[in-house]
């Protein structure tokens, strides 16, 4: 055939091409077509689809389908009428197929639609659609009817596109630009469409690109290669999925990692909010891989592995799977904890954290939905350790349940500041705050008490106080009715045991405080040599304290304080010539001067020893409450301490006891002052007292006590011959008769010091 023969059959055969084209197209009722779109999408959904402009089929090369102004209904409830409403879209439809009055789209171009995904306030997504029992495949054509349409995609486009996600339940809700979105074919061989996305949610970029694998067959699932950035966080999805669209049949291999997990979790709770390195979710780098199934009808996470933080605040690690990710339950996560320091999670939970450390803490986290149990927990900080389990029930009001034990805790260990190599530590008194206070005026919500319930044993082998410590030590903790309770506590102290109880309850404003504790059989010798301190041999002790205190901090609680405290000391060995009486902290002091003779002997008998306050509306007074007696001398005190403002004035004077050398009406020391605040005491002596007492022990000394009769004051203020008795309350009641009045050897008393020692010595 010659080539004008056969250009001229090519031209005869693309005029019948056109001509069937334009007849087939003609037939084609556009108005039907809209019909049936909208009969299907009902069917299938339940929803109405709305075609509010022309359905229009442009002929070319590539022959058009456009349908303007297009909507999709929302659920019933919706928070606005339409679900998904599109300006544009353009379907390119396959030429041959026209000649047989189908409709086969193999390019589809979406130009700004706007998409609502949201749930109601019971958690149900607009997302689950209504199908009718007899929807199937798209129907074929009818005799005379309208053209079936099939959709074999080749490529997706998707122009400026808005997404908004609202949690019925939460009230709160997301936005995402989707600036372009293709799905197209890749290059011959591969198999597959590449897939690309550009977007931002609420300013921050995301990009995403990769490839799709078509199956072979209808029974093969598709092929998933993603991998794309968030605002620096990377991400890479592996796998295959049988049906994208209906999210079934999903083996994906998932991995990512970010230089600052807080971004994640910023993004979550509080959109828009920039984070810097001083932000209280900075929180670390992180790392992630796992693997998403849903081989049981439930989307399910298996292998998890996430690393999280960093050693100088926190790293966190969880190892294990969850069973189902969307209720998140079926949780069985190994997790870890470590710490060089915890001073960098001041940041989190927005008050100082000391520099205490390293922490090492592991535990089997199991359960989900409103059932969670930490088995085999561990933790070390310091020299402390903690094991045990605990279980949370969360199905009606959260409580919690458990057991903890411990071979030791120290209390510094998570109050001092850890240690550099070759650093040594000050040892550290009791710690003011910045006004000078002992304790701290921040108001304390004790509101959290009324959230939960709770009920946990607790048991440690030594719990180490600083200066003492307690072993074999038992307690049970609980909350109920907003009511914090820790009864009883029973521990083994230096060869006596200790009670105690406490109890704390939330109050529309503040917190009610009752602690009530009682120690018997003591060794004061021993736990003062166990803390290093070698003053003391025997001197069995009892303690009973009673407190009682309303207020909305720890300082207003101990500004209301009522109560009682009693220190009771028994025989023992006071060694003087191991006491550092100048160095020593202000009761050593104290001793030292009320008694200068001692540091010439090696011992002194101790008898007794009595401390008693009495507590009312935070001012501890001790009337003739302080007392002390030993073989040469007897010490008695009053005073008070106001724990309104912390301010304290005791004193005390001495008495000489019968075989000593020196006369039984005179001091050894003039009236000792303790002054100051408890954070800051200071000690400080009577002027008068120490005048007299300078001449007193001197001349004593030349003249066998015998210069030292006539002090009858002090005789009279010193003259019980048993203050222990009397400051427990415990003393006989004494008769005037056979009393001698001072005579003129005695030295007159003034009007003002006889004012002071009245008052304070209760007259």
């Amino acid at each position: 055939m010659r080539l004008s023969a056969a250009l001229k059959l090519l031209a005869v055969l693309l005029a019948a091409l056109t001509v069937a084209l334009v007849a087939a197209v003609k037939s084609m009722d556009m108005g039907k077509l809209k019909t049936l779109a909208v009969e299907q999408v009902r069917a299938a959904t339940g929803r109405e689809l709305v075609l509010a402009g022309p359905l229009e089929l442009r002929l070319g090369l590539v022959p058009r389908l456009i349908a303007n102004d297009v909507s999709l209904s929302n659920m019933p409830g919706g928070s606005r009428p339409t679900m998904v409403s599109v300006e544009r879209i353009e379907a390119e439809v396959a030429l041959l197929p026209l000649l047989k009055r189908e409709i086969r789209v193999q390019r589809l171009v979406l130009s700004s639609p706007d998409v609502l995904l949201e749930t109601d306030r019971a958690g149900h997504g607009n997302w689950s659609f209504t199908a009718a029992d007899n929807v199937s495949e798209p129907l074929p054509p009818a005799k005379g009817g309208p053209p079936a349409t099939r959709f074999t995609l080749r490529e997706v486009k998707i122009k400026n596109a808005r997404l908004f996600w609202r949690d019925g339940m939460a009230g709160n809700g997301r936005h995402f630009n989707l600036h372009k979105l293709m799905v197209q074919p890749e290059a011959l061989g591969k198999g597959g469409v590449a897939v690309q996305a550009v977007g931002d949610l609420e300013g921050r970029m995301l990009n995403l690109d990769g490839r799709l694998v078509m199956p072979a067959a209808e029974d093969k699932p598709w092929g998933v290669h993603l991998q794309g950035s968030f605002d620096a966080i990377q991400a890479k999805v592996e796998g295959t999925v049988a049906d994208p669209l209906g999210g079934r049949g999903i083996e994906l291999a998932v991995a990512a990692q970010g230089d600052e997990l807080g971004k994640v979790v910023l993004h979550s709770q509080a959109p828009g909010k920039p984070l810097d390195a001083q932000s209280p979710l900075a929180l670390g780098p992180f790392k992630l891989s796992a693997r998403l199934t849903d081989g049981h009808g439930l989307l399910a996470v298996a292998d998890l592995d996430l690393t999280a933080g960093r050693r100088d605040a926190l790293l966190v690690t969880a190892r294990g799977g969850v069973a189902d990710l969307m209720a998140l339950t079926g949780v069985e996560l190994t997790l870890g904890a470590d710490s060089d320091t915890l001073a960098g999670l001041s940041r989190l939970t927005g008050s100082e954290v000391p520099s205490i450390g390293p922490l090492k803490a592991t535990g089997q986290l199991s359960g989900g939905g409103t059932q969670w149990k930490l088995g085999d927990f561990k933790a070390n900080l310091g020299g402390s350790d903690l094991s045990g389990q605990l279980a949370l029930d969360m199905s009606q009001r959260p409580r919690l349940s458990g057991a903890l034990t411990s071979v030791a805790l120290a209390l510094a260990d998570f109050t001092t500041p850890a240690s550099k190599p070759g650093e040594k530590l000050a040892p550290k008194g009791l710690k003011a705050a910045n006004d000078g206070r002992l304790f701290p005026a921040t108001p304390v919500s004790f509101s959290a008490l009324r959230s939960f319930d709770a009920k946990v044993d607790l048991h440690v082998g030594r719990l180490d106080l600083g200066k003492a410590h307690l072993t074999d030590a038992t307690a049970q903790m609980s909350v109920a009715d907003g009511r914090l309770s820790v009864r009883p506590l029973r521990a083994a102290l230096a060869g006596g045991t200790v009670e105690a109880e406490m109890t704390l309850a939330a109050l529309d404003k503040g917190g009610d405080l009752a602690l009530k504790l009682q120690g018997r059989g003591v060794d004061l010798g021993r736990m003062l040599k166990e803390a290093g301190i070698d003053a003391l041999a025997g001197g069995r002790s009892t303690l009973r304290l009673d407190l009682h205190g309303r207020g909305e901090s720890w300082r207003a609680l101990m500004a209301s304080s009522s109560g009682e405290s009693v220190l009771s000391v028994g025989e023992g060995r006071v060694h003087n010539t191991a006491i550092d009486w100048a160095a020593g902290d202000l009761l050593i002091q104290v001793l030292g001067v009320l008694n200068p003779l001692s540091r010439s002997e090696d011992d002194t008998p101790l008898s007794c020893a009595v401390v008693r306050f009495v507590v009312r509306d935070g001012i501890a007074t001790a009337d003739r409450g302080i007392a002390v007696e030993t073989a040469k001398v007897n010490v008695v005190g009053s005073g008070t301490v106001d724990l309104r403002d912390e301010r304290l004035d005791l004193g005390i004077v001495p008495k000489a006891r019968d075989g000593i050398g020196l006369s039984l009406t005179s001091p050894l020391a003039g009236l000792t002052r303790v002054r100051g605040t408890l954070a800051e005491p200071s000690l400080s002596l009577d002027e008068m007292g120490t005048a007299r007492t300078a001449a007193s022990v001197g001349a004593a000394m030349a003249t066998g006590g015998l210069s030292l009769l006539g002090e009858a004051l002090f005789d009279r203020l010193t003259g019980d011959d048993t203050p222990c008795k009397t400051a427990l309350g415990n003393a006989p009641a004494k008769s005037d008769k056979g009393k001698k009045p001072a005579g003129k050897k005695g030295r007159k008393q003034s009007r003002s010091e006889s004012g002071f020692l009245d008052g304070l010595f209760g007259g």
